[in-house]
């Protein structure tokens, strides 16, 4: 089978890095692969492909003539069967995917990553409005987010018309889709989780290599991760557990304000190390952190999984279920519309730091799930939804 995937840009992010992990498997098991992107990027994973996947960067982010063309003669050179359109969302990718394949054989499989009635820029109109007293400023923002909701709701249902499947992160997605964009006929709508995309082949857990670590591995942004809700649980934790400490592992647009915030609390065993390669963190640390206001299917939790460390995590977001077993190999902190409940997390927290025995019980069974997520896994199924195309 020959499948070419398209990308709006090469720039190292998570859609991105499982993009290649994908493309790498598909091309071990004999399938022919290509990998479209719209954009070069600056910070490229083009090093993560194996040197058969074939990799064409079109001009400009536009569904232009010049990409159409340039799209269509691969698809007609190479005899590709099937695109997979990793941006599910906005209409770019799917417009120049219908342009360049049209009377050719070629099945369009389009994959929404987040949670369908939820993204970035209608929490920033949520943040705007919590922070907001006045009664006319308050009616406008409600009035741009209606419209910003219903603009997103009427692309991702043209999107889902215009393809010949749409996939969504998981089962508990499918009916906020549906009801999202208004749609009966659900028949074209699927599920695909994401591979753990870090190989932990040759790793054997041992609870004594573990430290008294805690990490939280990720961007550093305020309207979606919110990681200045980690320093607020630690900061009931540092006092407690003298010989444990904090680390994290990223860097975005709210790192000076977290430093900041970290200071003046006075916290001292907090360790900022921007961006790294989270394995050798992985490997050491026994807990992991996550606090977000809203996800898809995050790669950080069966990554870190995988070897051995404990995800603590903010039930914010309906996925996460799939992924944890409260309590068996992780921990949800229930969500609240009051407020993030840090003492809550944290208290949480001081029960299985205090308890070794739980903490490798959880840390094995947290190992032992992760295998759901394995690339093994996620490429058989893939296989499954191609051969029903």
């Amino acid at each position: 089978m020959n499948i070419l995937f398209l990308l709006k840009s090469l720039d190292t992010g998570g859609l991105e890095v499982v993009t290649s992990v994908l493309a790498n498997k598909f091309v071990s098991e004999k399938h022919g692969v290509w990998i479209f992107s719209f954009l070069q990027g600056t910070n490229t994973i083009a090093h993560r492909l194996d040197k058969r996947v074939k990799l064409v960067t079109g001009k400009e982010y536009k569904a232009n003539r010049e990409n159409v063309m340039r799209l269509r003669g691969i698809l007609t050179e190479n005899h590709i069967d099937v695109i997979v359109n990793q941006w599910g969302l906005p209409l770019v990718p799917i417009l120049t995917a219908r342009r360049s394949a049209k009377g050719l054989d070629v099945n369009i499989i389009s994959v929404y990553h987040n949670a369908p009635s939820f993204n970035g820029r209608i929490q920033s109109i949520d943040i705007k409005l919590m922070e907001c007293e006045n009664p006319l400023k308050r009616l406008a923002l409600m009035g741009q987010r209606c419209l910003y909701k219903e603009a997103t709701s009427h692309a991702m249902r043209y999107i889902y018309e215009k393809s010949n499947r749409f996939l969504v992160l998981s089962d508990c997605y499918k009916e906020e889709f549906r009801e999202f964009i208004g749609i009966r006929d659900t028949r074209k709508l699927g599920v695909m989780t994401n591979p753990v995309t870090i190989d932990n082949k040759g790793f054997v857990y041992r609870s004594e290599e573990k430290r008294k670590e805690i990490i939280y591995v990720g961007r550093l942004d305020f309207v979606q991760k919110r990681v200045y809700r980690v320093i607020d649980t630690w900061n009931y934790l540092e006092e407690q557990f003298f010989d444990w400490s904090l680390t994290i592992v990223g860097d975005g647009e709210d790192r000076k304000n977290l430093e900041s915030h970290t200071k003046a609390l006075g916290l001292t065993r907090v360790n900022f190390k921007g961006f790294q390669d989270p394995v050798d963190y992985y490997k050491r640390a026994s807990l992991l952190v996550l606090t977000s206001d809203f996800e898809g299917f995050p790669l950080v939790l069966a990554e870190a999984m995988s070897f051995g460390v404990i995800p603590v995590v903010y039930h914010s977001f309906a996925a996460v279920e799939d992924i944890i077993e409260d309590r068996k190999d992780g921990i949800l902190i229930p969500y609240s519309s009051q407020g993030f409940p840090a003492k809550s997390m944290a208290s949480a927290m001081a029960a299985l730091m205090k308890d070794h025995e739980k903490l490798q019980c959880m840390a094995e069974a947290a190992i032992k799930k992760s295998q759901k997520f394995d690339i093994d896994s996620i490429y058989n199924r893939w296989i499954k939804i191609l051969s029903k195309d």
